[in-house]
């Protein structure tokens, strides 16, 4: 025949039906364990806000960034090479004018020098000089390289050397140098004068470069205003391109931040018929899906709790029912000690936790022989001894199952006092659990009311005066006030009977 203390009998062979119940209600426990209140310590809670990375991280910062910089090194190039090519074509359009302007003064110039008409060649670069305002010189030379003309009447007679700096062009009949002219930038045209095919002589024009140089940087402020336009319209295309891309993205990680909160929500609209549409239609599926599963998960675990609570208040019947004399002992200590609890303002999970405590906390006399237990005599030394033991043997009892393990603090050490002359560990003061602390008080207070074939229980007032008596060595004084309030607020005749099992571990 089965008996109630084979269930929890260490040692039992693994082969035994009592080994593949005990298995099949630990698998229970584990599946449960995700959905049912866990103690404080060890609940790890993750928040997830509408952007759970940082923006800097993020696939909208890394798309502008990537088209930010494509766009720039791109716009950065291409305007090197207009300014280059622009630059270009302001220097070959000054040579182009120069070589103009030499080719207008060398063919009368040509005549003038055969005539010796020193009148003419002097008024032939006072009209070049007065239609070219940017010509710092303009003179004729002869053969010997002297100076026949010039727009300075004191350098005639003298010679005019090259200009130094780099040749730009060299052709049979012009030469072209750029350097430095009185510390000013110069652009020198040297192109030979020919009559009837023989080299009559030269002539030299300087053209400053400062309206080359403001035509540059004129030309160079357009060019990169035009580049800072064009990386401006391509940062606002590239926000727009990335929002279009990447709400949807926002929207599956808001929805999946949401889904681990609880919240269901509603479905993502649907904006394209691209692969993002594919993939928010497919999460959408599989988010109602999910919900439903969900769903399922939450009524299958109530009905496991819903179990699980039963299976451990007909457990603690089944002890109680082995003492005829202390019936709804366990319903009764659950019933103060949650009544302190709620002085102390617990929570509700610990108050749960409380309350299933209370009903385990004797389990450990499974293995006290109902003599003992129903004895009618006081007990002696080693009734005792073996009574004094339920407490660590309640522990190894529950040790076996992973899902009791967190009643198991209140059970081991509820007969542990304050002073450190409990057992079974001789715990002292704030090292015992306050649950078992709680556990102690009730315990104490419904076992000295309660009466046994060898003693009366005391009164209400006699019993206050015991707990009293134990404050600092047996009991917390911190928690003798309010235990004394929840007493005196109970009728004494609601003591005497369990109260009901939705009263105890109500969730």
């Amino acid at each position: 025949m089965f008996h109630l203390a084979d269930f929890f009998r260490p040692g039992m062979p693994s082969s035994s039906p009592i080994m593949a119940v005990r298995r099949r209600i630990s698998a229970a426990g584990r599946k449960l364990r995700p959905f049912l209140p866990l103690p404080r310590p060890l609940r790890s809670v993750r928040r997830f806000g509408r952007h759970p990375v940082p923006f800097y991280r993020g696939i909208r910062f890394r798309l502008v960034l990537f088209v930010l910089l494509l766009l720039g090194l791109t716009t950065l190039g291409v305007s090197a090479i207009v300014v280059k090519i622009m630059d270009q074509g302001l220097v070959e359009s000054l040579i182009a004018r120069g070589s103009a302007i030499t080719q207008a003064i060398a063919t009368p110039a040509g005549f003038s020098l055969m005539t010796s008409d020193r009148l003419a060649l002097d008024n032939l670069v006072a009209q070049i000089q007065q239609g070219q305002k940017e010509l710092i010189y303009a003179a004729i030379l002869d053969r010997e390289q002297h100076i026949v003309a010039h727009n300075r009447l004191d350098r005639v007679g003298k010679q005019l050397p090259p200009i130094a700096g780099t040749t730009l062009e060299t052709r049979p009949d012009l030469i072209v140098r750029r350097g430095l002219h009185a510390g000013e930038a110069c652009y020198e045209f040297r192109r030979a004068i020919l009559f009837s095919g023989r080299h009559v002589g030269e002539v030299v024009v300087g053209i400053g470069a400062g309206e080359l140089t403001a035509a540059e940087r004129a030309a160079h402020r357009q060019i990169y205003l035009l580049a800072a336009l064009a990386l401006l319209i391509g940062l606002i295309g590239a926000l727009f391109l990335a929002s279009v891309l990447i709400r949807p993205v926002e929207q599956l990680t808001d929805r999946v931040s949401r889904m681990q909160r609880g919240d269901a929500g509603d479905d993502i609209p649907i904006r394209s018929r691209d692969e993002l549409g594919v993939l928010t239609r497919n999460f959408n599926r599989m988010a109602k899906r999910l919900q439903r599963q969900q769903a399922s998960l939450r009524e299958y675990a109530a009905e496991l709790e819903t179990s699980y609570n039963d299976m451990v208040r007909v457990l603690a019947a089944a002890l109680d029912a082995r003492d005829t004399y202390t019936y709804g002992h366990s319903a009764r200590v659950a019933q103060l000690a949650l009544a302190l609890a709620g002085k102390l303002e617990l929570d509700q999970t610990a108050l749960q936790e409380l309350g299933l405590a209370c009903l385990l906390h004797d389990i450990g006399k499974i293995h006290v022989p109902d003599a003992i237990l129903n004895k009618k005599a006081q007990l002696d030394a080693n009734d005792l001894q073996k009574i004094v033991r339920h407490p660590q043997l309640g522990a190894q009892i529950l040790a076996l199952a992973p899902s009791l393990h967190r009643y198991i603090p209140a059970v081991k050490h509820h007969h542990e006092r304050y002073d450190g002359t409990g057992y079974p560990d001789r715990l002292r003061g704030e090292a015992i659990p306050l649950q078992a602390q709680i556990v102690a008080l009730a315990d104490t207070y419904d076992a000295i009311t309660s009466s046994r074939p060898y003693r009366k229980g005391l009164s209400r007032s006699a019993a206050i005066a015991e707990i009293l008596a134990g404050s600092g060595n047996q009991f917390n004084p911190d928690l003798i006030e309010p235990f004394i309030e929840v007493v005196c607020s109970l009728p004494e005749e609601d003591l005497a009977d369990p109260p009901r099992p939705e009263q105890l571990c109500a969730s």
